[in-house]
């Protein structure tokens, strides 16, 4: 997995045991009237969300993810490019302001982070 924002470009070697699932949205209000009259709008923009799940990652991996989550996506600040280890590139942002991960008794970590596409 690489993550790339301008100069900065991380590559993962611990590959991701894919994704909990690919959930897509779209972004409308719905509002009911005094008159009881249904009004939807449509925002015409469709977003995605993916997880990308991690058993038996490296020191090194889990350091360079998270100093990427903090000093170059800053949370959910920054969108950057993802390309992932089929080869898929997507320009994405993190959905939460913290992502965790614990270590496991073979010194390895695990743990998960959600990423949002708009198409």
């Amino acid at each position: 997995m690489i993550l790339e924002l301008g100069a900065s470009r991380v590559e993962l070697e611990s590959p991701a045991q894919y994704p909990l699932g690919n959930e897509k949205q779209l972004v409308q209000a719905k509002d009911v009237s005094a008159s009881g009259i249904t009004h939807v709008e449509s925002f015409e923009v469709e977003t995605g969300k993916i997880t990308y799940n991690f058993e038996d990652m490296s020191d090194s991996d889990y350091v360079s993810v998270m100093e990427w989550f903090i000093n170059v996506a800053n949370g959910m600040m920054n969108k950057f490019y993802l390309t992932d280890d089929l080869g898929v590139t997507r320009e994405v942002r993190f959905t939460t302001t913290k992502i965790k991960f614990d270590q496991n008794s073979h010194l390895l970590w695990y743990g998960s982070f959600t990423v949002e596409t708009e198409q």
